[in-house]
């Protein structure tokens, strides 16, 4: 394996100099406790949408045992195998669920920690005041990542939708119906979508030298600000 040679070397002291101080170290708790209440809000939410799954599947069997009282003769064979793919499809749900709310626990206990940890030692090594912050602010960063995934997928539940012409195709079949998953990620916006912004800020940046007027449609934030 080949690496390209480093064109500079930085001691993380002198690097980390007058941290403490700088606008990016004060402003660190008040994005951790923004981000980790964004975290607890989506965590809320899916474990609410846990329960509809729940829900969801109760109206689904009972629309099963309702199509049963007309279709009783064969219908005892069929009931077994569509609940037992409703289950495994109500699981498979559940466990998406449990996955992000995993996610979101892992990240807040991460962040916790990191702060801790830089309560501990601000005051008296700086180096790991920056150490401990890069680590914060990447944590921060993949955070932010988490909650747009988030919000780009919908809210999970199942509906059932019985098979049509069930009266003549009734003794062929496997199942009663098809189990429908919803929710998930969503489909990129389009060219056309209009997104709500949240807040914007104006920055100047001419430089002495500028000779043509530059104008700059868009910009992102990096993680390091």
């Amino acid at each position: 394996m080949t690496f390209r040679q480093c064109s500079a070397i930085k001691h993380i002291p002198d690097v980390a100099k007058g941290f403490n101080g700088t606008r990016e170290f004060k402003e660190l708790p008040e994005r951790v406790s923004e981000v980790k209440k964004r975290l607890a809000h989506k965590r809320q939410s899916r474990t609410e949408n846990d329960a509809a799954v729940d829900k969801s599947g109760n109206n689904c069997l009972s629309q099963i045992q309702t199509l049963r009282k007309t279709f009783k003769v064969i219908f005892d064979r069929l009931e077994r195998r569509t609940i037992s793919e409703m289950e495994k499809s109500k699981t498979s749900l559940k466990n998406k669920i449990k996955a992000d709310i995993d996610q979101f626990e892992i990240v807040t206990e991460k962040l916790e920690m990191l702060t801790d940890a830089l309560k501990d030692g601000s005051d008296t090594n700086e180096a790991l005041s920056y150490i401990g912050f890069t680590k914060c602010d990447e944590t921060i960063f993949n955070a932010y990542v988490l909650l747009e995934k988030i919000a780009n997928n919908d809210e999970y539940k199942m509906t059932f939708q019985p098979f049509k012409g069930i009266s003549e195709y009734l003794f062929s079949l496997e199942m009663l119906g098809e189990v429908i998953c919803e929710g998930g990620e969503k489909p990129l916006p389009g060219p056309d979508h209009v997104f709500e912004v949240e807040k914007h800020v104006l920055h100047n940046v001419k430089v002495a030298d500028d000779k043509d007027t530059c104008e700059i449609s868009g910009i992102c934030r990096l993680a390091n600000g």
